[in-house]
């Protein structure tokens, strides 16, 4: 292979943020890879393709298993045209490698010995098999950060256990603290879809850039272990704690949070058919007055101006009655006026939003630019920039089709003509 021999990695320090004069993206200059079957690595790698790292997607020849996920765009089935997979993936690069290929599995080598990062999406255990997992590609590239994103750890009794976003839901309790106490039954339900591919990404994401922080100052690589199983069961809010400290169990309440007592309701129908989330915690008795002075402007104050309600201490006895008040008072207010006027008074009421209401909200579209119009030879379409504003954004970049990069990929990374014949033959 010509240029630098694959096993010589690369001295450079890596820095997250070019403090000098905020030209680049957040990560520029970060090399990532990102091997995944089962989708777990799919929303870390986005997260900092996004950010502005090089993320170079590793798919099989017959593509990622997401780009069969429907909706499509086009024709069912279409893997180019699966709105999951463009949503997961922008940013990224797509390179087609065939690792059970041992000639493929030699080029990955080759790719990660100059890489900064390599996320792990393929299961406990997978990489190690196929002699691409952490020890193997670290002794080549010391520096290596190697990120390993499974269900259930790389270790421990159930490490080879399958999971979906759905199960990891109900083994972790989300499920068990989200549902409905105004509907008979009160089963368990899950949250939206992506829930724990979600949580579990943002964990990757944290402690992969923690890492790559700290090479920063002692150029050392990391293995980092990150499991689905305990990032969903530590997001459990207060569940886990009544437990620890009380040993009570937590109850569904619709909207609201679990806990082991009934509590007042949060939703309330306003007079625009739309629900307005009222929030009746953090209302100290300053909010409290300027409520009732808010509610007897209008007449609808009840008994609300009593003594009885003046203090927190006393009022706290009174909250179903104080909510049943405002859910009268939201019957007879469109929401918006009901969100504008609570916000006024430092209420942190707002309304229930759909998702086409979202794209329309001046917050969002004439303060923060943050849905994005994005062309590629697909067409244009919107798409969601990262959570987060640092520094200067990077460019958000359509997602790739498959194996659109590899040619320019190997020959770049690996600095030689990498030979076309070598790799499997399947990748074509």
């Amino acid at each position: 292979m010509a240029g630098r021999h694959a096993g010589q990695p690369r001295s450079r320090k890596v820095t997250l943020v070019n403090t000098n004069d905020m030209i680049t993206p957040m990560l520029d200059g970060l090399t990532v890879l990102e091997l995944d079957s089962g989708g777990l690595a799919e929303f870390a790698g986005k997260l900092l393709a996004d950010s502005g790292a090089d993320v170079i997607k590793i798919e099989p020849p017959t593509g990622a298993s997401s780009r069969r996920v429907g909706p499509f765009l086009g024709q069912d089935g279409d893997r180019e045209s699966g709105l999951q997979f463009e949503h997961y993936n922008t940013s990224k690069r797509s390179v087609v490698l065939d690792l059970e290929s041992e000639a493929d599995r030699a080029a990955l080598k080759a790719l990660a010995a100059q890489a900064d990062i390599v996320l792990d999406g393929l299961g406990a255990g997978v990489a190690d098999r196929l002699g691409i997992g952490w020890q193997a590609l670290q002794a080549s590239n010391p520096g290596l950060i190697y990120c390993s994103i499974t269900p259930f750890g790389v270790d421990g009794p159930w490490s080879g256990y399958a999971a979906s976003d759905l199960t990891q839901l109900a083994l972790g309790g989300v499920m068990a603290s989200c549902g409905y106490d105004d509907l008979p039954d009160d089963d368990p339900i899950a949250p939206i879809g992506g829930h724990a591919k979600h949580l579990v990404g943002m964990m990757a994401t944290m402690a992969t850039l923690a890492a790559a922080f700290e090479k920063g100052v002692s150029g050392n690589g990391q293995f980092i272990d990150v499991s689905a199983h305990e990032s969903i069961a530590t997001s459990t809010e207060m569940a886990v704690p009544f437990w620890i400290y009380q040993q009570r169990d937590v109850e569904r309440h619709t909207a609201r949070h679990a806990m082991p007592a009934d509590t007042p309701r949060w939703q309330h129908l306003c007079a625009d058919g739309k629900y307005l989330l009222a929030l009746p915690l953090y209302i100290d008795d300053a909010r409290f007055a300027a409520l009732v002075e808010w509610f007897d402007a209008e007449g609808m104050a009840e008994d609300l101006g009593d003594e009885k309600y003046r203090h927190s201490d006393t009022r706290e006895n009174e909250m179903f009655h104080v909510v049943d008040v405002i859910g009268r008072f939201c019957a007879q207010h469109d929401s918006d006026y009901m969100f504008r006027e609570a916000q006024a008074r430092r209420l942190p009421w707002a309304p229930v939003n759909s998702p086409d209401e979202l794209l329309r909200d001046e917050h969002f579209t004439q303060q923060r630019d943050t849905f994005v119009e994005v062309g590629s030879s697909r067409g244009t379409h919107r798409y969601a920039k990262p959570p987060f504003l640092v520094g200067n954004p990077a460019q958000l970049r359509p997602a790739p089709t498959l194996g659109a990069h590899t040619n320019e990929v190997l020959n770049a990374l690996l600095e030689s003509e990498y030979d076309e014949d070598a790799l499997a033959p399947q990748r074509a």
